[in-house]
């Protein structure tokens, strides 16, 4: 009899144990409604805020910190600096070297994409020294690289807005194969191309058009390629009753572990989770001000740039963001 009493018990235990790490995943995936998260000041004191990422340590990378050109650093500790100065790191003639979007790779590596003297740029982990990786592709210069994005391989997206006109727009977006050093053209034609990202699942490449107010997604193959193009959601022609539309201007992007979009939304000030399956919104969170540019996950934390509060602002959303350096 005590013995069936505590095989009975043990199975109950395992039982209540299975259900609690249920609950616990279940909890840690579900979105807040979006007036239940408010944006907390992080740090101010940016020319223009973009690109945060953050390294293994809890780092968190924002660009032009005290100054354009500058990449500034939050120490997990709350100290702040200047983490490098690319006007001096990797000059360039008659150019004025800035960066924009920030990713970290495996190695703690800044991944940069310079909008100022249209370069691909690798900075150190220690912020000392710096390559440039592609600065052309086809022999063609970049005009002004944007954002940039990995995949779990290594391999780096990036965009290159080009003009904005609307009868002959020149927004590109690239592949550099991290194996080969080989830059290769995805795609053209589009109307300021702005962040970009792959999809959890490494099935699919989505891409903000700013002056198309719209989110692409591509089909991407093992080997890089994109094909499919398709509208994943239309900004202007929203048919949803319970969150805010209009001409959305959409910038940077980051992808949360259960595989949804969050997009920073520039013109409005908010963020837009969207659900890549169907392109619904799904949230509205509030950004923190007008002009926000992009947006990265740490330790369940959804983190803003905000240029027009030269600002850093935290969103406790409780949801875990895809980890796209791996394991």
């Amino acid at each position: 009899m005590k013995e069936r009493f505590q095989i009975l018990l043990g199975c109950m235990l395992s039982l209540l144990s299975l259900c609690t790490a249920a609950a616990t995943a279940t909890a840690g995936n579900t979105l807040p409604p979006s007036d239940q998260a408010r944006p907390e000041l992080v740090a101010t004191g940016f020319e223009f805020a973009e690109g945060p990422a953050f390294n293994p340590a809890g780092d968190l990378f924002v660009v032009n910190y005290r100054g354009n050109g500058n990449i500034g650093r939050i120490a997990a500790d709350g100290t702040a600096g200047v983490f490098c100065d690319l006007r001096t790191l990797v000059p360039v003639e008659g150019g004025k070297p800035q960066a924009n979007g920030l990713k970290v790779d495996r190695q703690g590596r800044l991944l940069a994409s310079d909008a100022g003297a249209g370069r691909l740029l690798r900075i150190a982990a220690d912020g000392k020294t710096a390559e440039v990786l592609a600065d052309r592709c086809e022999g063609k210069r970049f005009d002004a690289l944007n954002d940039v994005a990995l995949d779990l391989a290594g391999n780096v997206y990036f965009i290159d807005p080009g003009n904005s006109n609307a009868k002959n727009p020149t927004g590109s977006f690239y592949r550099y194969d991290i194996k080969t050093g080989e830059v290769s053209r995805l795609a053209t034609g589009f109307a300021y191309p702005n962040g970009i990202g792959v999809t959890p699942d490494q099935k699919h490449l989505c891409v903000s058009e700013s002056e198309g107010h719209r989110m692409l997604i591509f089909d991407l193959s093992p080997e890089g390629k994109v094909s499919n193009q398709r509208v994943l959601t239309d900004f202007a022609r929203l048919e949803q009753s319970d969150v805010k539309s209009g001409e959305f201007v959409p910038d940077g992007l980051i992808f949360d572990a259960a595989g949804r979009l969050y997009v920073a939304m520039w013109n409005v000030g908010v963020i837009n989770v969207i659900d890549t399956a169907s392109g619904k919104i799904l949230r509205q969170y509030d950004a923190g001000g007008q002009k926000s540019t992009n947006c990265h996950f740490r330790g369940g934390d959804l983190y803003t740039t905000v240029a027009a509060k030269e600002a850093v602002f935290r969103l406790k959303l409780g949801v875990e963001g895809f980890d796209y350096n791996g394991k």
